[in-house]
């Protein structure tokens, strides 16, 4: 990836991954795929140039988001992995094209493969997978690799890495997000920049259990009026042919399918009470 954005003059970046690992901000564990920032306003062009290489979009379930659309899974019939391609990272609420110059613009470079790679600083490399690990509900994984990049990042935390973490949290907008983390960094207040409706969405993506139901919801107020029923439909009873798309579904007989569907309706009665009180601080947005 990283060759063929030089080659066509696009400006990408490897994130997270090995890469953590090889700026001691986590243990080594196999990553399931690879992950590449590209600057926003040429994502589409970039996937395109991706597709005469034999990548193509990974096909998955539909399901609207709370937040906005940020990246593309792509997938190569010759290689095993998967490449999630992002125009930004959630938990960054500053202009997305604003927020990629800052990281361009204090890059670095690492090695993957022995082949070096141009790749965000260690301490936005830290932010992203800070952002990573506490956009949804935690897992027992998470709660370490958290500890992990905390830790990594303090053990070098001098004056110069602290400016440049305050500098990344002006402009992306992620002070009030990760309030506490950087406040355990030594990153002075103010915190409150985020719009009540801006922590909604992340406050529902956060919660897994709350995202797919506020998602629908949110996907459903947007919409257009002759719009909102085919969606509600399609959330509350999506086709066979949608369902065998998650993931260890492909081969489900009928009653698998059935056990699906009562699972997700469950969980959607049970997460709409609280995920419609958060949409509805986002009424203003």
């Amino acid at each position: 990836m990283d060759r063929i954005a030089a080659e066509h003059s696009v400006r990408v970046l490897a994130i997270k991954g090995p890469l953590l690992e090889k700026m001691g901000l986590r243990s080594q564990k196999i990553s399931s795929d690879a992950d590449i920032l590209v600057e926003p306003s040429r994502m589409s062009e970039f996937c395109t140039i991706l597709a005469s290489y034999g990548w193509k979009d990974r096909d998955v379930r539909f399901a609207p988001s709370i937040l906005d659309p940020h990246s593309r899974t792509l997938i190569h019939e010759e290689w095993p992995s998967d490449i999630d391609v992002h125009s930004y990272f959630p938990g960054f609420f500053g202009k997305a094209g604003e927020v990629f110059d800052l990281l361009w613009e204090t890059r670095t470079q690492g090695e993957l493969a022995n082949v070096p790679v141009l790749t965000a600083s260690r301490v936005a490399n830290g932010v992203i997978a800070l952002l990573h690990v506490l956009r949804n509900s935690s897992t027992a994984e998470d709660d370490a690799q958290y500890a992990e990049l905390i830790a990594g990042l303090k053990q070098d935390m001098d004056p110069v890495q602290l400016q440049s973490l305050g500098r990344l949290a002006d402009v992306g907008r992620i002070r009030r997000v990760l309030e506490k983390e950087l406040r355990e960094l030594g990153v002075d207040g103010p915190f409150d920049d985020l719009t009540a409706g801006e922590l909604a969405r992340w406050e529902i993506n956060r919660t897994s259990a709350q995202a797919t139901t506020g998602g629908w919801l949110y996907a459903i107020r947007m919409a257009e009026w002759r719009s909102k029923i085919r969606l509600f439909v399609r959330a509350v009873y999506p086709s066979n042919e949608e369902l065998r798309k998650d993931p260890g579904m492909a081969e489900a007989d009928r009653f698998g399918l059935i056990r699906s569907r009562v699972k997700r309706l469950a969980r959607g009665i049970r997460t709409l009470p609280s995920a419609s009180a958060s949409l509805f601080k986002i009424r203003g947005d």
